[in-house]
């Protein structure tokens, strides 16, 4: 393991924990959470994501920067917030549920829509450690509906093969 992945898993185990003690829910989505869902790391990622309910935001953002990392200005505050945390740079993205139970994003990607079930209890695992990770279910909608979106792009390789993988585990028996 390399020293970004050593990095980016103790950051990820550490904004885990921050927000745990600050009794806010948060899910990690994108890459590593699919590696969480898979339960090993399988590349090198970019970034490190969680989601976050918006009507959290004002917590997480406070529990966060008291733990130690940097709040960035990079990001529009109705969408998300970006930090780095020993050199480290992760984001809390937010979202609303619907009263049907659909969940809703704002800003530019508002016309994402994501299933009920995107964030559940049951935790993913890196490291052996277990940890929040958004569902198979929800990642698949995100990657499927991304080409779609007003601000979407097409998929990259590394988009096709997250798909074929989320297909792979949502077809496996429980």
């Amino acid at each position: 393991m390399d020293r970004t992945v050593q990095a980016q898993l103790r950051v990820i185990h550490r904004v885990v924990h921050t927000l745990s003690a600050a009794d806010v829910p948060a899910w990690l989505f994108g890459g590593w959470g699919l590696d969480a869902r898979i339960g090993r790391i399988t590349r090198d990622h970019g970034d490190v994501e969680f989601w976050v309910r918006r009507s959290d935001d004002t917590r997480s953002r406070a529990a966060l920067v008291d733990a130690g990392p940097t709040a960035l200005p990079t990001q529009l505050p109705e969408e998300s917030c970006e930090f780095r945390w020993e050199g480290v740079e992760f984001s809390t993205a937010y979202f609303d549920r619907r009263a049907d139970g659909t969940i809703a994003l704002e800003g530019r990607w508002s016309d994402w829509v994501l299933p009920a079930d995107s964030f559940g209890e049951v935790p993913g695992l890196l490291d052996g450690i277990p940890v929040p990770a958004m569902s198979v279910a929800g990642m698949l909608a995100m990657k499927e509906q991304f080409p779609t979106l007003r601000n979407g792009r097409p998929w990259r390789d590394k988009d096709i093969g997250d798909i074929a993988m989320l297909r792979s585990l949502r077809s496996r028996p429980s």
